[in-house]
This record gives structure tokens, sequence and C-alpha cells, in this order.
């Protein structure tokens, strides 16, 4: 036993002494790697903090403009690198990773955000675009690459609440996002509704917001027109055809002024602007059905806003059983007057008779009268088709 002692006491003895020797001999080169480890995590949070003092007098656009700068520059220091290692014929020394812009706008994006969370919100009227991002704190735009191109945008704004943060473009035209991801990036270009579609269809929910229209007891006509408007939308969507882009001027509790309702159609060169409302006539409860109101002053072409009114017409009659009445001038009414695309003014109903009022609020009646705008939409394109062919 003692001999068993001895020889463990010496073996121990002798490794304690052997890490002792071993520590004495490196601890110097420990010291200098801490110490260089050190060094590096305090550079970094000095060039954290240079960055942070210089981008917070910088706006977005300006701050995105400075990334995109400072990404172009290492680029073309690479590439000049690489043309000197092949005319001396050497080895190519490793590179930092360069980033590659190869989008109108690309942004880096936090852990665990990616196509299934990050939204990107379109408002053609406001040309906003805001892009809500999960996992981006109040330190985003300063931590994170925002690159692109910023001449076609007015603005570009940041805020952070709770755990997600929201980028807001303000472009300087109406243009719809076209954006795809990888593992690190949202990539994003900015395309004309020309440049997507080969039609395209301008529908106004008419009201809205603190305008409800016509009112019959504890229902508004704005309500009405927006259920009518989603319906319609509903079915195009189904439908999914790329060559028809449609855009609506509401499509929730809002109200867009009387100008920037037919001016979304107008800006985006139309082809049809068709505005939803709901009739109503003081002192006869007895009146019923359809009528259409168009421009009666409008150059009389191969088809006009006549032509369109009474295609309207005819398909919503149809659709919903409804008495058909007529056509009515409406040149009066700002929208129509001003729409440079042929424009109808559909009144599916009269809110006034308590029988009608009840089909009017029935979601099956409005599906029926969605279907009738839906039809009317795609017989009046059609007749452009063929009338464009036929040229």
């Amino acid at each position: 036993m003692e001999k068993r002692l001895a020889r463990f006491t010496a073996f121990f003895t002798c490794a304690f002494s052997l890490f002792v020797c071993v520590a004495v001999w490196f601890l110097p080169a420990l010291e200098q790697r801490i110490e260089a480890f050190s060094a590096s995590i305090r550079a970094d949070q000095r060039a954290r903090e240079e960055r942070y003092a210089l981008l917070e007098k910088m706006s977005g656009l300006e701050i995105m403009d400075y990334n995109t700068q400072q990404v172009q520059e290492q680029a073309q220091k690479a590439e000049k690198a690489e043309q000197e290692v092949d005319k001396e014929g050497g080895e190519p020394k490793p590179q930092e990773d360069v980033i590659v812009i190869t989008h109108q706008m690309q942004l880096e994006l936090p852990k665990g955000a990616d196509a299934s969370n990050v939204e990107v919100v379109e408002n053609l009227i406001s040309r906003r675009i805001d892009i809500q991002i999960p996992g981006a704190d109040e330190n985003y735009i300063y931590d994170y690459m925002v690159l692109g191109e910023s001449s076609d945008m007015q603005s570009l704004d940041y805020s952070s609440e709770g755990s997600s943060g929201t980028v807001a473009l303000t472009m300087d035209k109406m243009v719809e996002a076209d954006y795809s991801f990888d593992e690190d990036y949202l990539y994003l270009d900015f395309l004309s509704p020309r440049e997507l579609h080969d039609r395209i269809v301008v529908v106004d929910a008419g009201h809205g917001g603190g305008a409800p229209g016509a009112v019959s007891g504890t229902y508004y006509e704005k309500n009405i027109t927006l259920a009518i408007v989603q319906q319609v939308k509903a079915l195009f969507d189904e439908e999914n055809d790329a060559s028809i882009g449609v855009y609506y001027t509401r499509l929730d509790d809002s109200n867009p002024s009387l100008s920037d309702r037919v001016g979304l159609a107008n800006e985006l060169e139309a082809d049809l602007f068709l505005s939803v409302h709901i009739n109503s006539l003081k002192g006869n409860t007895g009146v019923e059905g359809v009528e259409v109101m168009y421009n009666e002053l409008a150059p009389d072409t191969e088809f006009d806003t006549q032509d369109f009114a009474q295609i309207c017409l005819d398909e919503e009659v149809a659709a919903l059983g409804a008495k058909k009445r007529r056509l009515i001038n409406g040149n009066k009414i700002y929208i129509i007057r001003n729409s440079a695309a042929p424009a109808a003014l559909v009144e599916v109903g009269f809110m006034n008779n308590p029988n009608e009022l009840a089909r009017l609020t029935d979601p099956g009646y409005q599906h029926k009268a969605a279907k009738g705008l839906y039809h009317a939409l795609l017989k009046s394109l059609a007749r452009l088709d063929q009338l464009q062919k036929g040229k």
C-alpha cells in the first residue's frame, strides 16, 4: 500500500511539474493571444461606434447610398487584386466575402427572418411600400446592409416596435415590388404596372371612412360597396391571370380623396375604371334596380365610356336578376369627368327600398353583384383586345 502511494505521489509530482513547465513556456504566447483577441474586440467596438456616429447623422436614403458605395468600392478592390495576381501569375490571396448587388434594392435579414414571415405591403395611391421584418431591432438600419439605388425613391424611413421593424419606402411614382429571398437577403426590383400586365383595371369601392354614403338604419353604403369589391378581388385572385393587373382604390374602411381615386386610374394608364355605389332616392321606397353612370361628354370612340357602361348594366342585371333601369349622364361626377379611361359608375340597387336593401346586405347577393361586375370587366377587356387586333 505504501509503495502504491509512493508511486502515485511520484507520478502526480512529475505530471504537475511538467504542466508547470509547459504553462511557463507557453504563458507569454497565451497572454499575447488573449491581448490580441481583446484588442480585436475593442477595435470592432470602436469601428461600430464610429459607424453609428456617422450613420446617425444621415437619412435613410443616405445610409443606403453610403452602404452601397462601400460595397461597390470593396468589390472594385477585390477585382483589382485578382487582376494583379493574374498578371503576376501567383497564387490568389484569400479575399473577404464580397457582397454583390444584383437588384435595385436588397436588405440583409436578421436570423430567423425569411420568406415565411417577412411582409411586403404596397399602397399604390400613397406610393408607399412597407417591409416588415421580424427580429429587426432599433439598430437594424445601422447594423445590417441596406443596399440599393435611391433614384426612384423619395424617402426611406425605419421604425421598430416590439420584436420587429419596418422599412418604409416612398417612391417617386407608382410601382410594384417584385421580390425574392435567399437565406441572407430580401431582393427587390421596382416595376411599373405596364411592365407587368397587358391590361390594367382600377376598381373603386365608393365612399369609406368618415364618408358613409347612403344610410338606411344601421346599414351604410360604404360597407356594401366594400363587400362587393372584395368579392370582385376574390374572383380575379382566383383566376390569377397575370396579363390583367387589377388595382383597388380601397380594400378597407378608408376614404381616399376623389382625386386619389381617379388619379390612381390615370397614373396607371388604366384601360377601364369601375366605381361601385349603392343608390338611394328619398320619398320613393318602391324604386329598385340597376343604373350606370357614364361620361356623356367624352369623345366618341370605338370603345368608350358609354360602351363600357352598357356592358356593366347588361351584365349586372343578368347576374342579379334585377330590374334594368338605364344609363345616366355622369359628367357632373368628378371621378367620371376626370377619368382618362372609359369609366362606369354602377349603382347596384336602392337602399331606400326595404326589399332591395335586404338583398343588397345579403352576402350571396353581393357575390352575384361581384360576378356581374367581374364578367363586365372581362367582356370589356375582350372587346378592347379585339379592336386592338383589328388595327
